[in-house]
């Protein structure tokens, strides 16, 4: 899965904020969407692109300890049609 990003995944939404022109992402699998090298709040949840939010909060409020920068429920659209 290298090279991808939650923003490449389906379950990944993505909004700008107009005020501050950084991104804010959600996951629809339950996972907290920050920039993982920002430990204070809110700046660790806005990015200056998409890409830039990773998984760092599992479903069950615990730290995600992940060996990508996608987890492991990533899918992309291509591979989800039929």
């Amino acid at each position: 899965m290298a090279g991808f990003h939650c923003s490449d995944c389906i379950y990944g939404s993505f909004a700008i904020n107009k005020e501050t022109g950084k991104y804010q992402g959600t996951c629809s699998r339950g996972f907290t969407l920050a920039v993982p090298h920002v430990y204070r709040e809110p700046e660790m949840f806005f990015a200056d692109s998409p890409d830039g939010l990773v998984p760092v909060v599992d479903p069950y409020g615990k730290e995600y300890l992940r060996r990508s920068n996608v987890c492991d429920h990533f899918l992309r659209l291509q591979d989800a049609r039929p």
